[in-house]
């Protein structure tokens, strides 16, 4: 079991990022236009980093747990998705996509990388479980924030108007505070579940836990 300010750690950067889209949600005008573009535009993002952590616990699974493998996993899975990432950013004139992109990636894997689990077995399921539970909150977070009467509260016509880079909104689009509500509860339920992950079969120091196999 881990400490607990290690697991306040472990949950640092999520709860960051939904206390971002708390703001964007509630005075969007703090952050600015640019700001709040990206953050709907990395709820995107955020669904591409998710499948990267499945690809992550297999290739930990069949390489072993040293440092030096876990780092090739990590790079062979990265590419593809930083990949998409530069080409949304070049797509819709957006650089922050690419900063949004290795914010959500760091957080995710420094995470796993920091506090290996006690072997690659462990380290494949506690990877699994993890995109298990990202994928459920996505999906059940998606359906949800569409199905409530959630209020606009700053996100107001007139901001929003804002938010449209031809300054000619679709009145068909999903309404913006939608997505930024999606954010908050999204990365919550990341945060707890990393904290509550980081005590379940990791080793207390982040250290080559597993030698290479032959």
């Amino acid at each position: 079991m881990q400490p607990a300010s290690a697991r306040v750690a472990a949950a640092v950067p999520d709860a960051i990022t939904s206390a971002t889209y708390v703001v964007a949600w509630i005075a969007p005008a703090l952050l600015g236009v640019t700001a709040v573009r990206n953050l709907l535009v990395a709820i995107v993002v955020e669904f591409l980093v998710l499948h990267a952590t499945a690809l992550y616990g297999v290739g930990v699974r069949h390489l072993g747990m040293a440092v030096r493998q876990r780092a090739i996993v990590l790079a062979a899975v990265s590419l593809p998705y930083a990949i998409v990432a530069v080409w949304l950013a070049l797509g819709l004139d957006m650089p922050w996509v690419v900063l949004s992109f290795l914010w959500l990636f760091t957080a995710r894997f420094a995470f796993l990388l920091r506090r290996p689990a006690a072997t690659a077995a462990q380290e494949m399921s506690r990877a699994r479980r993890l995109w298990l539970v990202s994928l459920a909150a996505f999906v059940i977070g998606i359906v949800a924030c569409n199905k409530l009467p959630l209020p606009a509260l700053g996100l107001t016509p007139e901001f929003v108007a804002t938010l449209s880079m031809s300054e000619h909104p679709d009145p068909s689009a999903q309404a913006p505070h939608i997505s930024i509500a999606f954010g908050v509860a999204y990365f919550a339920v990341l945060a707890l579940a990393k904290a509550l992950l980081l005590g379940r079969g990791v080793a207390a120091t982040p250290v080559r836990v597993e030698t290479a196999r032959s």
